[in-house]
């Protein structure tokens, strides 16, 4: 691949947004954490898989400064969430965006904690209870992916049967063929997205069980989730700039 003023272009759009910045640091502050793990299975020395620990940390900490008014985001977004006319989507979006709102307000506190600019008497419950939002969260969008693969489903079949129909009639006419090919096409797009969420959800989902002690996975299946899923939101924004 041959480096172009393009491709410097686009890598400096996607370094130009606070999301694309924080994706590419999760992504590697879940390296450091996998990579520690590995380093300790195979007996590195200690300073060497210290100095891991400390860029997952840092890294960690620099992250939350990035989303210090992320609560804000979450909390309009779930009051427009309200106006959603699906009972089911409505409630999904609704617990989504509150457990994300606690999770991050929560966060707050687990920054303050860390830096030594105020250290809460009740750090762990804070902390716990910020984790069983992240769950709460994520447990919802999962839900209401599930929904939509239903609704998804409906959509295919009276697609299928208006194919059917403009195929079987004597009388086509070019407007109706093209309504029925872009429809197959928001269909198709509909169905990607949706697919998409669903695995990053299912696969995030994995970091917060870990740390409630629901799932019993080591720190290398944690980082390896969070890497995934970094890197998946990371070509989501990056798709969102460059197209």
């Amino acid at each position: 691949m041959v480096l172009t003023h393009q491709n410097v272009d686009a890598f400096n759009r996607y370094l130009n947004t606070t999301v694309g910045r924080e994706k590419l640091c999760r992504l590697v502050q879940y390296f450091a954490r996998f990579y520690a793990f590995y380093l300790f299975r195979n007996g590195a020395p200690k300073e060497v898989i210290q100095r891991w620990v400390d860029l997952k940390s840092h890294l960690g900490n620099g992250r939350k400064f990035f989303r210090l008014l992320k609560p804000v985001e979450f909390a309009q977004t779930g009051v427009k969430s309200l106006a959603l006319k699906d009972e089911v989507l409505r409630a999904t979006a609704v617990a989504k965006q509150a457990g994300m709102f606690f999770y991050y307000i929560s966060e707050v506190f687990v920054l303050t904690n860390s830096i030594n600019f105020y250290k809460p008497a009740n750090i762990k419950q804070i902390t716990e209870f910020g984790q069983k939002c992240w769950f709460a969260a994520i447990t919802a969008s999962l839900i209401s992916g599930l929904y939509k693969f239903k609704q998804l489903s409906v959509r295919e079949h009276m697609l299928e049967k208006s194919r059917k129909a403009i195929v079987n009639t004597s009388e086509k006419s070019e407007a109706q063929i093209a309504e029925l090919k872009a429809q197959e096409k928001a269909l198709a797009k509909d169905k990607y997205s949706t697919k998409y969420a669903f695995i990053q959800d299912a696969v995030d989902i994995i970091i917060p069980s870990a740390g409630l002690g629901y799932l019993k996975v080591d720190e290398g299946i944690v980082g390896l989730a969070g890497m995934t899923t970094s890197f998946m939101a990371m070509i989501t924004q990056w798709n969102k700039l460059n197209g």
